[in-house]
């Protein structure tokens, strides 16, 4: 009797679950058979993708303008030593190396770092539409680590040179280089600082008024380009400062400003040479760097008024002259100092022995005091830094 009862309510529960499971049947998707849904696959995957406009990015802007006139250099040249005299001689083993360089002139004249070519007897370049030519070296300046190659080609894209002079920090930049080997790689950044003074990189060998870059830089980027968003060259990179005992990037990049670039391969290639050799170069033997907003304000200075000095070089003719850091320099032999390019400038139209007189203001002492000083050759082994390293 008690089943009988409880018959109704199975019965209306597997009814129901019945129900239930036609009506989930009917309203889910079907399992599609292995070659229906093959078809399926196929059909999708044969479509072209779907265009979707992207938004065009200043950085996409410039790589399209400066990355095809950037070009690998592979070097292939003879390892050198010293003798007990300090003589150089060479080692019978070859050494090859890589870099890259930027083409300035549609007839084939290429600019890149005299380091990357030093030692080179045979310097091949490769274009980004994979072309390669041998090179021939026009000019070099070993002092100032640049130097210019010509190919036999005609017809090229050519770099746009943009005025270093008005680069601003902050402004977002890209290095377009060979690094390691790999080909043409783009990397971006912003300009990090501005007129770096006597960086080291070797025997000889200085960055003056340096850019400094966040923008990764590695080896092999040496000679490459570094371009501003319009995609002009604004410098060629150089070197790197690294923490890393192999070398790696940590975000310290510096390039010689294109201003300085284009004056020096002009000079190359009209007379194969730089106009002076460094012995010929005058000497303060200083650091310059922009005046601080603060003090430029406490002071009372314009915004282009002056130039701070950040380092004095011991022994150096600013050293024995009495000048000290935290200096600001205000005139030269009369002519106002109008940021750091301006006294760099005035002072290497000098020739040493020149003796100049400086008009110096003393921020603690709220003092101004003039100054003579007579300048120097430019000397050898100025204010080495073993950390910075050619990438």
């Amino acid at each position: 009797m008690k089943t009988a009862r409880y018959l109704p309510t199975l019965i209306g529960f597997i009814i129901g679950t019945l129900v239930g499971a036609l009506v989930l049947y009917l309203v889910s998707p079907h399992p599609l058979a292995l070659d229906q849904a093959r078809r399926r696959a196929i059909a999708i995957l044969s479509q072209p993708p779907r265009e979707v406009p992207t938004e065009e990015s200043p950085i996409v802007t410039a790589v399209r303008r400066i990355a095809p006139a950037v070009v690998s250099l592979d070097t292939v040249g003879k390892e050198s030593a010293r003798d007990d005299r300090g003589l150089p001689f060479y080692i019978d083993r070859e050494v090859r190396s890589r870099g890259s360089g930027v083409v300035i002139s549609p007839d084939g004249f290429i600019v890149t770092n005299d380091h990357v070519i030093d030692g080179a007897e045979r310097i091949r370049v490769v274009f980004p539409d994979g072309r390669d030519y041998y090179a021939r070296v026009i000019g070099r300046d070993p002092s100032n680590d640049l130097a210019v190659l010509r190919v036999p080609a005609s017809h090229l894209i050519a770099a746009e040179f943009g005025d270093s002079d008005r680069l601003e920090v902050g402004q977002t930049c890209v290095a377009v280089g060979n690094p390691l080997g790999l080909g043409s790689t783009v990397t971006a950044g912003v300009i990090s600082a501005l007129h770096r003074q006597h960086l080291q990189l070797s025997e000889g060998r200085y960055l003056d008024g340096a850019i400094q870059t966040d923008a990764p830089i590695n080896r092999g980027n040496s000679g490459g380009a570094l371009a501003n968003t319009a995609g002009q060259l604004i410098g060629i990179t150089t070197a790197i400062l690294s923490s890393d005992p192999n070398g790696g990037n940590i975000g310290l990049g510096f390039a010689i400003p294109s201003n300085k670039v284009r004056k020096i391969a002009l000079q190359l290639i009209e007379h194969g040479k730089p106009s002076e050799p460094p012995s010929k170069r005058p000497w303060l033997g200083v650091v310059l760097g922009p005046v601080p907003e603060n003090l430029a304000r406490e002071l009372g200075l314009g915004s282009d008024q002056g130039a701070f000095i950040a380092r004095v070089v011991p022994e150096s003719p600013a050293d024995t002259a009495g000048l000290e850091e935290g200096d600001v320099l205000l005139k030269i032999d009369g002519h106002a100092v109008m940021g750091v390019e301006d006294g760099v400038e005035v002072i290497q139209q000098h020739k040493p022995g020149d003796r100049v007189q400086l008009l110096i203001l003393k921020p603690d002492a709220r003092g101004e005091r003039k100054v003579t000083v007579t300048l120097q050759p430019f000397p050898q082994g100025v204010i080495a830094d073993p950390d910075l390293e050619n990438p």
